[in-house]
């Protein structure tokens, strides 16, 4: 009879023979197997947990070891246990080749060594065969409804949305079609059929926006053209989504991309000179088109000690970089204030770089002026109506001034003037001024 108890984690046994791999014959064999397979995974499984705990639905399942009856073999968990291992002690990681994971495993068992978890709810069965019933419902698949059925995307993201408050692009285009008059009943019967992966994919792609007239403004859409205008497109993508013949590979790439909006029928192409009475975005409350409220305010930087804020959500798709953004929301700027501010200088400039790559920019280059790429990302983005002009005609000022803040002098001599020291205070007002221009140009990387 299966019964929860909390176990130490020193007691806990990692499974030898884990049917994710090979028969192993030791505990560190186990956790080294793990290692190599799961990688980057345990560090975020594990910073998962210092932040969440573990989930409450899904405990961890062992059994008595037959060899010492104070420890426990663990069946299903085997993934979670080792991260937690490994974040309790570091130096289980010692593999030639695995030296970062371990750095990034100690700063996490640094800076957390108060909320560590040293003990886990698990749930204990007799026998290792009562537990595989179970195991195999998990993780064979649906079994024709007796076992996990997953999610579509779609079905994801409705949940994102009453959850967690954030409402996909692509539901809320699914929304603004059903609740129009202008959409044939045929397109909206079959809505719950199409793939919001491949909606996203479209909608993501800066030259599709522009062919629609709507804007994508911290997840939100958002258009100055006419309702009707840009329903008339909207309603044509989804038809073509929908036909039997229509595969991700015809929009993979920005060439494909370009190549479907070429082939868009001109009856379908909304008129972006037919303005709205007043700007629109999408409204989840009502899931209807609402006006365009005003401007967030910007965050006060007497209200924390990190440069980068909690709810400033930037998907970055580029290893290195993502993680200094998650570490410039980490590091706290009044303890670590120089290392803030070379990593927030090398932040804005990779970051200009991979917009400069992603757009295919020819004026700048990686090998240009850090000045030169962000005036050169700020006027395409001008340009292209991807941001605000004002945003960026400010941060083209500000950043050639070698008095202000975020002028290009005052980044540098982060980095090069040894008599130069940065405050944390104007390091947190800086990041705060040129925050809507970073959303911008994370937005428009795909």
């Amino acid at each position: 009879m299966a019964k929860t108890e909390k176990i130490k984690l020193i007691d806990l046994h990692i499974n030898t023979e884990n049917y994710r791999f090979e028969p192993v014959a030791s505990q560190k064999e186990a956790i080294n197997q793990m290692i190599d397979d799961q990688y980057e995974k345990l560090f975020n499984l594990a910073e998962h947990a210092v932040n969440n705990g573990l989930n409450p639905n899904d405990k961890i399942q062992v059994v008595v070891s037959s060899h010492d009856n104070t420890k426990y073999n663990v069946l299903e968990g085997n993934r979670r246990i080792v991260s937690l291992k490994l974040l309790n002690n570091p130096d289980l990681i010692d593999k030639s080749g695995h030296l970062s994971l371990k750095q990034k495993f100690r700063k996490l068992h640094d800076d957390n060594k108060s909320s560590i978890l040293e003990e886990v709810e698990c749930t204990v069965y007799d026998s290792p065969a009562e537990a595989d019933k179970w195991i195999k419902l998990k993780h064979a698949g649906q079994s024709e409804g007796v076992g996990t059925v997953e999610w579509t995307a779609g079905q994801v993201q409705r949940f994102e949305e009453k959850v967690e408050g954030k409402s996909s692009v692509a539901l809320q285009i699914i929304k603004i079609l059903q609740n129009s008059p202008d959409v044939p009943i045929d397109i909206k019967s079959n809505l719950n059929d199409l793939k919001f992966t491949n909606l996203d994919r479209l909608i993501s792609d800066p030259d599709v926006r522009n062919l629609l007239g709507v804007e994508i403004n911290n997840g939100i859409i958002q258009s100055e053209v006419d309702e009707k205008e840009v329903i008339k497109g909207l309603t044509q993508i989804v038809k073509d989504l929908l036909k039997p013949k229509f595969t991700v590979a015809d929009i993979y790439t920005k060439e494909d991309r370009r190549d479907y909006i070429e082939k868009f029928p001109n009856e379908s192409k909304p008129n972006t000179g037919n303005k709205a009475k007043k700007p629109w975005q999408f409204n989840s409350s009502s899931t209807n088109p609402s006006p365009k409220p005003s401007p967030k305010p910007k965050p006060n930087p007497k209200d924390r000690d990190i440069l980068i804020p909690k709810n400033c959500l930037l998907k970055i798709k580029f290893p290195k970089l993502n993680a200094i953004y998650h570490e410039l929301q980490k590091l706290k700027v009044s303890k670590f204030t120089n290392a803030t501010a070379v990593s927030f200088r090398v932040f804005i400039e990779l970051s200009m770089d991979c917009y400069i790559e992603e757009n295919k920019l020819t004026t700048a280059n990686k090998d240009s002026t850090l000045f030169k790429k962000v005036a050169e990302v700020a006027t395409h983005l001008e340009t292209n109506k991807l941001a605000d002009k004002h945003i960026c005609k400010g941060i083209r000022t500000d950043t050639t001034n070698k008095n202000d803040l975020l002028g290009i002098e005052t980044w540098h001599a982060y980095v090069h003037n040894a008599k130069f020291s940065p405050t944390a205070p104007n390091l947190i007002i800086s990041w705060d001024n040129i925050q809507p221009f970073i959303e911008k140009v994370w937005e428009n990387i795909k």
